[in-house]
């Protein structure tokens, strides 16, 4: 990187102030603030404010916090040993308008406001998010019965931040910041196709009138694999890489490194289905699955037969219903799980058949739609972290980065 000067991190900073928990009910003095936790980061970068709660903050102080556009939230405490505090987010005015509240961050949190006359607020978000990323941070981090906390005040005033010229800045900012803008685009895409979808079969459900089993309608675990069957590497699924409704990553394996719960095949159009911790509702229809394609035996793998086409299936096993029964039958308190019986007792009301097939032809095209802007947004990830540091270590200058973009995808056979 060329012509860089550098500057320690406190000394780019127009102000910075830890964040406030507040009341969870109206107060006298108290004005509502949406307060953003760690733990909401990575939804609210992908424009997901659904979950970021609503507290009451002091009025005649909150105004010291009231966060702006370019403001970095870091998490201060709360870290795990496999996820470190030092997490960053960076504040973008389509967040606040989301948001639709003032808004600051928690107490375990600050906020970096970084004055734009000295580096670009958004360079210095990308640069903390490569320190992150190359696990940098965790030096950072003490450890009091079990709690992580991070050394802001220590790190902020021994650590230099390398400064391109302004221009630089801005570019390698710009380039990082088009994939996330991509990736966000990706997920509204999904969540507008997928709530359209499960809006019309609750619509279509609800004008049903007859009864039906979830066993009735379709087959449990039907496909089995085990290590000599499939040659080479797999994509393996676990259960902590679904969330609700689509799956954020997946494993490529060879049969050495998989675990030994690495048995179930699927095929598409099946729907999986945590099994433990119901709760949590990780869950996924399966589109088009590559033939090496494995999950967990921690899943129930749905097939659905004629009579309930996939599309609805997804719905509805994606009901709010669907998830209190599995909690009501699961057993065992502290890993509570349930059994492929108990799911498959689950009644819910049935379309006609004729009817089921007009919604399957209607709404599958959206399924797939949704489908393969989630999978983009996965190599859209790897692509983002993989450049990331060579943007930033200027071995990979910006005007190469869409070379760099292009092999990286040729690699991956887009």
């Amino acid at each position: 990187m060329s012509s860089t000067d550098q500057a320690l991190l406190r000394d780019l900073l127009s102000a910075t102030k830890d964040g406030d928990w507040g009341k969870s009910e109206p107060h006298a003095g108290y004005v509502p603030y949406r307060v953003i936790r760690g733990t909401d980061f990575a939804k609210v970068r992908m424009g997901d404010v659904a979950n970021v709660p609503m507290r009451y903050l002091p009025g005649s102080s909150v105004y010291r916090r009231t966060l702006r556009a370019d403001d970095i939230i870091i998490e201060t405490a709360g870290g795990t040993f496999d996820r470190p505090t030092g997490r960053t987010l960076l504040i973008t005015q389509r967040t606040l308008d989301a948001l639709g509240s003032p808004a600051t961050c928690a107490s375990f949190a600050r906020f970096l406001r970084v004055d734009p006359a000295l580096a670009d607020p958004q360079y210095v978000f990308w640069y903390l998010q490569g320190l992150y990323q190359a696990g940098e941070m965790a030096q950072h981090e003490v450890r009091h019965t079990g709690v992580g906390r991070f050394q802001y005040t220590h790190f902020a005033s021994t650590h230099w931040v390398p400064l391109p010229p302004h221009q630089e800045q801005q570019a390698i900012a710009g380039t990082l910041g088009t994939l996330d803008a991509k990736i966000e685009s990706n997920r509204r895409l999904r969540d507008l196709a997928t709530n359209l979808v499960d809006a019309m079969a609750s619509d279509l459900i609800t004008a049903s009138t007859r009864t039906a089993q979830l066993d009735e309608v379709v087959s449990f675990n039907l496909l089995s694999t085990t290590p000599g069957e499939l040659t080479g590497e797999i994509d393996y699924i676990d259960i902590a890489s679904v969330s609700p409704g689509i799956v954020d990553e997946i494993a490529r394996l060879t049969w050495a490194q998989a675990p030994s719960r690495a048995r179930r095949r699927v095929s598409d159009g099946d729907v999986i289905y945590s099994t433990v911790r119901p709760g949590r509702r990780s869950f996924a229809q399966m589109i088009d699955p590559p033939q090496d394609t494995v999950v967990s035996t921690g899943f129930a793998v749905m097939t659905p037969t004629q009579r309930l086409g996939s599309s609805l299936l997804t719905s509805v096993v994606s009901s709010v219903d669907f998830c209190n029964y599995l909690e009501s039958v699961a057993q065992g308190s502290a890993y509570p799980a349930v059994s492929i019986q108990a799911m498959g007792r689950y009644s819910f009301q049935l379309p006609d058949s004729s009817t089921a097939v007009h919604f399957e032809s209607r709404t599958m095209p959206l399924r797939r739609r949704a489908h393969l802007a989630a999978a983009e947004s996965r190599r859209l990830v790897r692509l983002r972290d993989a450049l990331l540091p060579e943007l930033l270590s200027g071995r990979i200058r910006v005007k190469d980065a869409e070379d760099f973009i292009v092999n990286e995808r040729a690699t991956e056979g887009d």
